[in-house]
């Protein structure tokens, strides 16, 4: 029976190893068209993700020799921390990216460290003959894979805490902005890592090489579904049109940006359209007659973005507001001008004044 089940997670195991090579070659070698054009803004974190896959190459050991304590000890080892970091890596690589936050880097560089430098070192001594990790050092050995495991799972948690927030301050009224996040892959992906979290805590206290083989065959499972799911990407920004083929679709003359421009004061600011505080760059493109990436590229030109050019507005008809009625309060007036609270407003007054 024993070595029934050590026969059946190393199995297990080798249909990870081969699972993770041809999502690896899927992703780093195939784009879909039109979205290859710019795989940096279509498929932010890629080669992160080719990377994590390819780490299953680790697990050979637990192929080759998978009775050995060293090889389970290097199992077990990668399917709590390192796995659990793979997850933290690709929300941070993936929605950093989107959000152009760099901060990420340095935190998951210091995490990162003793994770990769134990997995090496739990690699080598599977790969050295003997039982190093099962004679000589079995508790120190645990202890470090627990303590990596809480430490990890405490910054996944964070990453998890923090894509939320910025999927939440995308889809509430209190921002008018392109929306270019992807809130409901954000809510999917946060719903996988903590089920996936869970699957490695469950494999590691559990100690069992059965539950381990059955965890790892799901994971195999959901790199596929993922690597599907990700082929087509989650960002909203529509794919600019050819103008011929090969050759990129020139931008409005100086003429035509004009005209543009007067289309858009006519309907953000004549109108009063930002005191909507639904107000999106679609909903200008649609009012206006113009395309959406076409203003959206105005906006970051002449404005600064879409965000800034309307908030400013807003804050401009705040200070209006209060001289006209001395009485009002900053409720009042945020509320009026287009924000949809007194806590907006000063969230936007800091950003854009601060």
């Amino acid at each position: 029976m024993a070595f029934t089940l050590t026969y059946f997670s190393g199995m297990a195991v080798a249909v990870f190893i081969a699972v993770g090579l041809a999502m690896a070659a899927v992703r780093w070698f195939h784009m879909c068209k039109p979205w290859d054009r710019n795989p940096r803004y279509y498929y932010p974190g890629r080669p992160f993700v080719a990377f994590i896959y390819l780490n299953a190459l680790l697990l050979i050991p637990c192929v080759l020799n998978p009775e050995s304590p060293d090889a389970w000890y290097l199992l077990r080892l990668y399917f709590l921390p390192v796995t659990i970091y793979h997850f933290t890596l690709l929300l941070y690589a993936y929605f950093g990216n989107v959000m152009q936050w760099e901060k990420w880097r340095t935190p998951m560089i210091i995490v990162g460290t003793p994770v990769v430098l134990a997995l090496l070192a739990a690699f080598v001594l599977a790969v050295v003959p003997g039982e190093q990790v099962g004679i000589f050092v079995p508790m120190l050995s645990l202890a470090v894979m627990y303590t990596l495991g809480i430490i990890v799972t405490l910054v996944c948690a964070a990453a998890m805490w923090l894509v939320l927030r910025w999927a939440r301050s995308f889809n509430e009224d209190d921002f008018s902005n392109p929306a270019d996040f992807p809130v409901t892959q954000a809510r999917r992906w946060i719903v996988l890592v903590a089920v996936n979290v869970a699957l490695c805590w469950t494999s590691a206290l559990s100690g069992s090489r059965a539950v381990t083989a059955v965890v790892v065959l799901l994971f195999a499972a959901a790199s596929v579904l993922f690597i599907i799911t990700a082929l087509h990407p989650h960002r909203s920004r529509p794919v600019e049109e050819e103008a011929s083929e090969g050759a990129p679709k020139r931008g409005p003359s100086k003429k035509k940006q004009q005209e543009i421009l007067q289309a858009i004061h006519t309907v953000v600011v004549e109108q009063e359209a930002y005191l909507d505080p639904h107000l999106t760059i679609q909903d200008v493109a649609d009012r206006s007659g113009y395309g959406r990436s076409t203003l959206s590229g105005l906006f970051k030109a002449e404005f600064g973005g879409f965000f800034a050019y309307v908030n400013r507005l807003r804050l401009q008809h705040v200070d209006a507001y209060l001289q006209q009625h001395p009485t009002a309060t900053i409720q009042d007036a945020a509320l009026d001008s287009g924000f949809s609270s007194r806590q907006a407003y000063y969230a936007v007054k800091a950003k854009l004044e601060g």
